[in-house]
């Protein structure tokens, strides 16, 4: 065998153990590394398409979260509808949508939300796979609130808002409409900003991280984090986040808010 192929296996190795060592799956919260070791899955509807599972029921969470490697001229083979709300974000590359029946484009940065049974259709008709984070749970209906209507929009139009420590860009304006019983929030953390506090929460979290690196504290353990990692955290667990390096960390964060969390 060639040196410089047991050279580059080698690397490999190194790297993986290197990012599993980061990687954690506990109870209450996973970090969730796929660059090193997530297997790719597929789903019947879809087609030259690749799946990474995040967070699902299986694994306690109350909602899936998952990512689509869409190949070119991959997707959906028909009509998606299902008794759940759907949010995609477009992480990178560009796909058409086909919802109700009305197209639309969404490059990177570009989303959607649908309420349970409207319909969509997904695409990549470009040579750049697209990768699209897709969230899922069931709608749970109030009667003191309609069902909110369908959005298609894009984070670039969204004003940041600063908080005390992050930059926020709510996908949902989930604090003005109480119909919407799910939150996709964009935080930006500069260089060496950290939470003002250990928060601890009723919400579930599932956070996909764009952007940079940090340092995670999660129930006394603290994780480094990448790129591309994800974590899911159950409620009321403790946690921090500092993030460090040249660039900010940016991460894209699901919770589930608006409701009676007794029922």
């Amino acid at each position: 065998m060639d040196a410089s192929m047991v050279n580059a296996g080698m690397k490999l190795v190194e790297n993986n153990h290197l990012s599993i060592a980061r990687a954690s799956l506990a109870p209450n919260d996973a970090i969730l590394l796929p660059k090193a070791f997530m297997l790719d899955s597929i789903l019947p509807e879809f087609k030259d398409t690749k799946v990474h599972y995040y967070a699902a029921p299986c694994m306690g969470a109350k909602f899936l979260e998952c990512k689509l490697l869409i190949e070119k001229d991959g997707g959906s083979k028909e009509a998606i509808v299902n008794g759940y709300e759907n949010f995609m974000y477009v992480i990178s590359g560009e796909v058409e949508v086909l919802i109700s029946g009305k197209k639309h484009t969404l490059e990177a940065e570009g989303y959607f939300w649908l309420p349970p049974m409207v319909d969509f259709e997904i695409c990549n008709k470009k040579d750049e796979i697209a990768n699209v984070l897709w969230v899922r749970k069931r709608y749970e209906e109030t009667k003191f609130y309609s069902v909110p209507d369908p959005i298609v929009s894009s984070v670039l139009d969204i004003p940041p808002v600063q908080n005390i420590a992050e930059i926020e860009q709510q996908c949902l304006p989930f604090e003005k409409n109480f119909g919407f019983d799910m939150a996709m929030n964009m935080l930006t953390f500069a260089p060496g900003v950290t939470f003002p506090c250990v928060e601890g929460h009723i919400f579930e979290h599932g956070g996909y991280f764009l952007n940079g690196r940090g340092n995670f504290w999660i129930n006394n353990t603290n994780y480094e984090i990448h790129e591309d990692d994800f974590c899911y955290m159950a409620p009321f667990t403790p946690h921090y986040v500092v993030a460090y390096g040249p660039k900010p960390l940016r991460y894209l964060l699901y919770k589930n808010v608006n409701r009676d969390f007794a029922l």
